[in-house]
């Protein structure tokens, strides 16, 4: 009973001190790399032989990086170059990076499952590639992409707890610091994971739901 205590303590302290900061992160890295996957999938599709050369291995090279490898390239890296970011932009830029490169992959087989057609009926009415793809294409292939963005918003999430490594005190920084003060690891950090469960358990069922209804709307996802 103590420990039962003990954990709904912490998950109250949790839910209160990180839970904020960690989706504020998490939902502006996805914001982040929705817009930056929007732009490779445009650049990768239309935008010629020289654009695929670049953004097929840029996009590869992103998806092999470790996050946290990001987290520490943004956040002590860019200085070096004379770019200073603090923590929560650094937070919010590595892990926006790194989820482009998936988002782009999820938009990119959208993309191609909207027809030809559809496109190069809207060059003929004089719309440039720019324009048809942003007003033709892609608001059909958001729809399509609906289910495996919010999956990826979820892995966002999860990969949140990683700012941890450069001073962001999100959900699992703040569980850490309830752990060292009392030394006591087990009730902080399984409040953690229950709040991680069902909130990634939760959005994982909206996108299962998302999936069924778009199918019933006809549309091939």
């Amino acid at each position: 009973m103590d420990y039962i205590m003990e954990i709904l303590t912490a998950l109250d302290n949790i839910a209160r001190y990180g839970l904020p900061l960690t989706f504020f992160i998490s939902s502006l890295a996805f914001i982040a790399g929705l817009l930056i996957g929007i732009l490779l999938v445009f650049l990768h599709s239309f935008g010629g032989v020289i654009a695929q050369a670049v953004i097929g291995p840029l996009v590869t090279i992103l998806r092999a990086l470790p996050p946290v490898l990001m987290l520490f390239i943004v956040f002590y890296g860019f200085p070096a170059l004379g770019i200073s970011v603090d923590r929560y932009t650094a937070a919010i830029l590595g892990l926006g990076l790194i989820s482009s490169a998936y988002q782009s992959q999820i938009l990119r087989s959208s993309v191609e499952a909207v027809t030809a057609r559809q496109y190069e009926a809207a060059l003929s009415i004089g719309l440039s590639k720019w324009e048809a793809y942003f007003s033709v294409i892609m608001p059909q292939a958001l729809k399509l992409s609906i289910p495996g963005l919010v999956n990826e918003f979820t892995i966002v999430l999860k990969d949140s707890s990683l700012a941890y490594a450069i001073g962001v005190v999100e959900v699992f920084t703040r569980a850490d610091q309830i752990a060292r003060a009392r030394f006591d690891y087990f009730a902080p950090m399984t409040a953690a994971a229950i709040l991680y469960f069902v909130i990634c358990f939760t959005l994982s069922r909206f996108a299962g739901y998302l999936y069924g209804k778009l199918r019933e709307l006809g549309y091939g996802v």
